[in-house]
């Protein structure tokens, strides 16, 4: 006993310095480490965990030809408490970086009796073919059990390199290679004549399927934050905050308190969603009292209904992790200005862009490294999914991304950009990608700033939502109308009066935006008034003009990617867009061009 405790000890101090050739220094296999501090926090544990792993299947090796119950569980012990001295000293480490990894991941105890039950089911199923009364079939029980021990650490010391690299190897090409060279040697090891008496046929395939679900348990313990409820949204209240270099102050518009929303799901997918709720860029806009209003503590009666609805077993984030990022600043999440509109009255705080940095930092301080980001949000909100989303590829490098625009298609006049836009100061936070200043400085707008950033990131599927003629006063033909009357919120009063040029430009746009990005964009035109979609039951049950339900076109946009754009992830334009769904916003009385035809209600257009 003696020796094991010297064994372990000599293994914790290795595991600390930082001196194993697999170990979390910044140097080692796969190049050097430049990670964020969380990813490095990640990538330590997770070298935490593969020792631990590897001592749990040597314990339980040694244990088949001397079957010494005590001994291999005082083995099992000693290496826990190792993995939980390294996992304190990662979240050390992490602090000193101004990162909280300690919420991040699972406590070292959960990881540790996580892997233990898949060590003890694997040797449980291993030993169904040994006879541990014969020293051979004992020998090859011990043999097999030492290579998945081997496989457990290599696979999640290819995690770990890859966690702190994602930037270097963030198609997964070094990650793929690393585990497919660990399956090899275990099947080298089992394929092994000597062990072939404990291993039939059929057995290496299981033996496989349950290390990597065991591994991918680990990975999950250490990327998705553990401390978050999967049955309700955490509220988050930041300060100011220190990202990247620079000190962002979230508050909201009149210069009140920030609050966003956080809810973890079951896998290892992240929906990041941008509230919506208008815009004001002048003395006249900005004195409407809109854009103020936070949704209060319990969001889950906010967002309860549409892709919100987390018990309809239709929805494909039923079981994603949630970002809400709430809006409050009246600068579609991108501003980054203190503006005095009137003289003697308080600045409008148009910070929207520090309050989606403030978020963007907790999101990615704790869900690590996604499978798959969908960056999505509504009205206004859709400005923040379509100018945030380049950014977050920085962030995710390796996540296959979505973004999709719902009701933001970016129909504005011209001098609207160029005599109003700046106001929030957009420029210096632009993604850095050929031709998105232009876009914005030069008059080209939406389109020309989508097909920019669509071609920047070809993998990633970018995507339009609105309804034809998509009104009411905060919808996009209310704000398009108020830039066609000077920037008056009387505009707002009679938004049906652009109701058919917004619907002709959007799809104008979207179409010339199609010609441009053919491979990795899509529109979706749906019949009616209605602004927004996100939130709503009509994502599960509306074909009004023919349109496939958007649940099947969003589940195509996630079956696309780099391989291939799914069939069903196509360009989609109602037919008779003009009629209204039961609820569509419209003038009352009815004015043109809203009209009666039979027992409808519908748009004519000239």
């Amino acid at each position: 006993m003696r020796l094991i405790w010297l064994a372990w000890k000599l293994l914790l101090v290795t595991v600390l310095a930082g001196g194993c050739s697999d170990g979390p220094s910044d140097a080692g296999p796969g190049g050097t480490f430049d990670a964020y501090p969380s990813n490095l926090c990640a990538g330590e544990k997770q070298v935490a965990a593969a020792a631990f792993c590897r001592s749990a299947f040597d314990a339980w090796a040694v244990w088949e030809t001397q079957q010494d119950d005590d001994a291999r569980d005082a083995a099992i012990a000693a290496a826990r408490g190792v993995l939980g001295e390294a996992w304190n000293a990662a979240e050390a480490r992490s602090a000193d970086l101004d990162v909280n990894c300690a919420d991040l991941a699972t406590s070292a105890s959960d990881a540790a009796a996580g892997i233990e039950q898949n060590v003890g089911s694997t040797a449980s199923e291993i030993n169904q073919n040994v006879d541990l009364g014969s020293a051979n079939e004992a020998s090859c029980g011990a043999a097999v059990l030492t290579a998945s021990g081997t496989a457990c650490a290599d696979l999640l010391n290819a995690e770990s390199r890859h966690v702190r690299s994602l930037s270097t190897d963030a198609n997964g090409t070094t990650l793929s290679a690393e585990r497919e060279s660990a399956f090899a040697a275990l099947t080298a090891a089992v394929e092994d004549e000597a062990n072939s008496v404990c291993t039939p046929e059929g057995s290496q395939a299981r033996l496989e399927a349950g290390l990597d679900a065991l591994v991918d348990a680990a990975v999950l313990d250490t990327v998705v934050a553990q401390g978050l409820s999967d049955a309700t949204y955490a509220t988050l209240t930041p300060g100011p905050t220190e990202y990247e270099g620079r000190t962002y102050t979230p508050q909201c518009v009149q210069g009140s308190e920030y609050r966003y929303f956080a809810r973890r799901g079951s896998v290892n997918k992240l929906l990041i969603y941008y509230q919506g709720g208008g815009a004001c860029w002048n003395g006249l806009t900005c004195g409407i009292p809109t854009c103020r209003a936070l949704p209060n503590d319990n969001l889950d009666e906010f967002a309860a209904e549409g892709f919100f609805d987390l018990d309809d077993d239709r929805n494909p984030f039923q079981d994603w992790n949630i970002i809400f990022v709430t809006y409050c600043t009246c600068d579609i999440h991108f501003g980054d200005a203190s503006v005095e509109y009137t003289e003697g009255e308080a600045p409008a705080q148009h910070l929207g862009f520090h309050n989606a940095k403030v978020a963007e930092k907790w999101a990615r301080e704790h869900f690590v490294n996604p499978e798959v980001v969908f960056v999505t949000g509504s009205s206004a909100g859709a400005y923040g999914a379509w100018f945030h989303g380049p950014l977050l590829h920085d962030v995710w490098p390796a996540s296959q991304m979505h973004i999709l625009a719902d009701a933001g298609n970016g129909v504005i006049t011209e001098e609207f950009l160029e005599n109003e836009f700046s106001v929030w100061n957009f420029v210096p936070n632009l993604p850095e990608v050929e031709g998105v200043l232009e876009a914005i400085t030069e008059g080209g707008g939406i389109t020309a700033y989508t097909e920019a950033v669509a071609n920047e990131f070809p993998d990633t599927n970018w995507a339009h939502y609105t309804a034809f003629y998509d009104g009411s006063p905060g919808g996009q033909s209310g704000f398009y109308n108020v830039m066609l009357n000077d920037g008056s919120p009387a505009g707002v009063a009679r938004w049906w009066d652009a109701s058919c040029e917004f619907g002709e430009i959007a799809l104008s746009q979207s179409q010339q935006t199609s010609d441009a990005v053919p491979e990795n964009y899509r529109y979706y035109f749906g019949s009616g008034s209605e602004h927004t979609v996100f939130r709503f039951p009509k994502v599960y049950d509306d074909t009004t003009g023919g349109v496939p339900l958007l649940v099947d076109w969003i589940d195509g946009m996630l079956a696309s990617g780099p391989s291939g754009r799914d069939p069903a992830w196509v360009n989609v334009l109602c037919e008779d867009c003009g009629v209204l769904l039961e609820g569509d916003p419209r003038p009352d009385p009815l004015e043109a061009p809203f009209e009666t035809r039979g027992d409808q209600t519908v748009v004519v257009c000239d």
